[in-house]
């Protein structure tokens, strides 16, 4: 793979890769060995290669008559009859699939006796057709694995595994209901959702209703939409040797120049800037969040009834965290059968996105933050799960808790019956100030009290100078790191309004789902609202937990925007932001309130115009009321005991 390549492995044959499941054990947390990710990655393709028979260019037939590509492992001391198998469905290179991220979990496989298939979807590779986005993970998912439970070595059951996109393909793979389908473990597969809950982001193509920028990098380096084909009449065996000089990845990738690239006016031109491929996303920038055209999409959401039970993995500071967790909630009363119903679980950790398993340590610093230990045997879990489902062991893994999901702040592993949480008490904190609270040295204030006068903050948003990203949720977008980092460089600009508690006198835990309602004026017809849930503690370090946007002309509902009028107030009501986190006491808690975070949202131009294909931008006057008459507020979500 040539060095130009390598500035997107992070979201390509990396995180795109990670197997990220966290095991508890019913009598507690098993910790990991002390051996290093990159020995046990390196000790498992050992194994699968001295230990599983590879059978590559498998073509599985379509039901329109397209052939997807596949490579088959085989263990080499079990004979070939009556084998469980795990399908991974996935857009990227076979090999990086077993060498990668990947590989520790392909080893259990494989030592348990399963059978691995690793299937490219439609128009990737070897696989026959044109890729688009999500393209045929419902019909094509169901085809495969009727195929692969009809095989003379199959013992009938299949389960699916994956994260990122391998994950997303299963939403609607799961939704397909094939009898064979016996369970499901995806990961990080928010992009796989279109509208569930309150939320309505498309795959994560946007945050409410603004453009996440990570998909141009993502698009760039891996969504391209167009390969070179092969003859369709060739042979299994001509395959094969051409595959032995020829793996179809693309050799002339040059580095991006994302960190200007993004800043380009108007947004549809930045692919073009940036001198990609051809891709799904010259389409999609060209949408609104009510385009028709998103129904044709295969993402998974309301309506999708899965079959198979599903072990979900999330992770706290990856980009799809909340339709996450809404997707988990959604099939647990929703999913086609009891059984599915009864069974679906998930598990949160404190990572980015498809980074578990990777970087915990004694000391998890995900940014800047230091987690504690928060390192699980995640293969015993997964192995666990599918054994039970797919081999009928009677190992207790349906006993143990719905939801295991990590508290930051405290450090340690929680669980749960239900999310969001049953034993939560949902508390109003109140935005306050003496009429400034501009900057984190303003006079913002944070509380359970509800204002008794009317007051306001107002602030400047001007386009081509936006509020900054700094960490946050985030999965592939390279110019900003993603994770929890000091905010005071954010905090001290004056388009950011701070509001902030008194110092906590006990512990305060804060886990579920966190509403939030502004009154809004401005003057202008549109504008975007940030905000920032943060953790500042006795030393003044400012971290933050998660963070939320709405662009205003949504804040009627997704069916049509409703523009503003200028100086009149408007109550906006941003999509959840979700969390668990902690509070100690001596800590504060804070919000900030801003109408930017470039470049993980695109910029709100505040024209009232289609945004995508503008390059001239108004200067907002923005004014956050808070009033008996208007209160704006956050609803937290805290637990009454432990």
């Amino acid at each position: 793979m040539p060095t130009s390549r390598s500035l997107w492995n992070r979201c390509t044959a990396g995180p795109a890769l990670a197997i990220v499941v966290t095991a508890l054990a019913a009598t507690g947390t098993t910790r990991a060995d002390a051996q290093t990710y990159a020995q046990k990655r390196s000790a498992a393709v050992d194994y699968i290669l001295t230990h599983s028979v590879r059978e590559e260019m498998v073509a599985i037939p379509m039901r329109d008559g397209v052939r997807l590509s596949a490579t088959i492992l085989f263990p080499t001391d079990r004979p070939r009859r009556n084998l469980p198998t795990v399908l991974i469905f996935i857009p990227y290179l076979t090999e990086s699939t077993i060498r990668g991220s990947f590989s520790m979990y392909i080893r259990s496989f494989i030592e348990n006796g399963y059978a691995v298939i690793i299937e490219n979807v439609r128009g990737r590779y070897f696989s026959e057709g044109t890729y688009t986005y999500l393209g045929g993970s419902g019909k094509d998912g169901y085809d495969s694995i009727d195929w692969i439970s009809k095989q003379p070595w199959s013992n009938g059951k299949v389960g699916t595994l994956g994260c990122s996109s391998s994950a997303e393909e299963q939403h609607k793979m799961n939704a397909a209901q094939h009898p064979a389908h016996a369970a499901a473990v995806p990961m990080g597969s928010g992009a796989g959702i279109g509208r569930v809950g309150p939320y309505n982001e498309m795959g994560n193509f946007y945050r409410g209703g603004a453009v996440q920028g990570v998909w141009f990098s993502w698009y760039f380096g891996s969504g391209y939409k167009y390969h070179p084909t092969w003859p369709a009449n060739l042979t299994r065996d001509q395959m094969l040797r051409i595959n032995k000089f020829w793996n179809m990845e693309p050799e002339l990738m040059h580095a991006a120049n994302l960190d200007s690239a993004i800043w380009t006016l108007p947004l549809n031109k930045i692919m073009s800037n940036l001198g990609a491929m051809p891709s799904d996303v010259d389409d999609f920038v060209n949408r609104l969040p009510n385009d028709p055209k998103w129904k044709e999409i295969e993402f998974g959401g309301e309506g999708d009834r899965s079959g198979a039970p599903t072990l979900y993995i999330n992770s706290w500071y990856d980009l799809s965290i909340g339709p996450n967790v809404a997707m988990f909630d959604y099939q647990t009363k929703n999913a086609a059968n009891q059984t599915a119903r009864d069974n679906i679980f998930m598990v949160i950790a404190p990572t980015l996105h498809c980074q578990e398993g990777q970087m915990e340590s004694e000391h998890t610093v995900v940014g800047e933050r230091d987690f504690g230990d928060a390192r699980f045997d995640y293969v015993r879990l997964v192995q666990r799960w599918f054994d039970h489902w797919l081999t009928g062991a009677n190992n207790g893994v349906t006993a143990e808790p719905k939801v295991r999901a990590y508290m930051m702040g405290s450090n340690e592993w929680r669980s749960y019956d239900s999310w969001q949480p049953k034993n939560v008490q949902p508390v109003s904190y109140y935005l306050d100030s003496d009429g400034r609270a501009n900057t984190l040295y303003g006079n913002g204030r944070l509380t359970t009290t509800p204002p008794a006068r009317a007051m306001a903050d107002s602030f400047v948003y001007d386009p081509m100078h936006p509020t900054p990203s700094h960490g946050g949720q985030s999965c592939c977008l390279i110019v900003v790191p993603g994770g929890s980092f000091d905010q005071a460089g954010v905090e001290i600009r004056s388009d950011v309004l701070v509001y902030t508690t008194p110092v906590l006198t006990e512990r305060t835990d804060v886990v579920g789902n966190i509403e939030v309602s502004l009154y809004l004026s401005s003057d202008v017809k549109d504008t975007d609202l940030m905000v920032k849930l943060v953790d500042v503690g006795p030393d003044g370090k400012a971290f933050n937990l998660d963070e939320g946007i709405l662009r205003a002309r949504w804040r009627e509902g997704w069916d049509k925007p409703v523009f503003m009028e200028r100086g009149k107030v408007y109550k906006v009501d941003l999509p959840p932001l979700v969390t668990s986190n902690s509070f100690a006491a001596g800590h504060r808690i804070r919000i900030e309130v801003a109408s930017s975070s470039f470049p993980h949202f695109e910029r709100n131009l505040n024209t009232g115009g289609n945004n995508y294909d503008e390059k001239d931008g108004l200067i907002a006057h923005n004014v956050i009321h808070h009033s008996p008459a208007y209160p704006s507020r956050i609803v937290l979500p805290i637990l009454k005991t432990r």
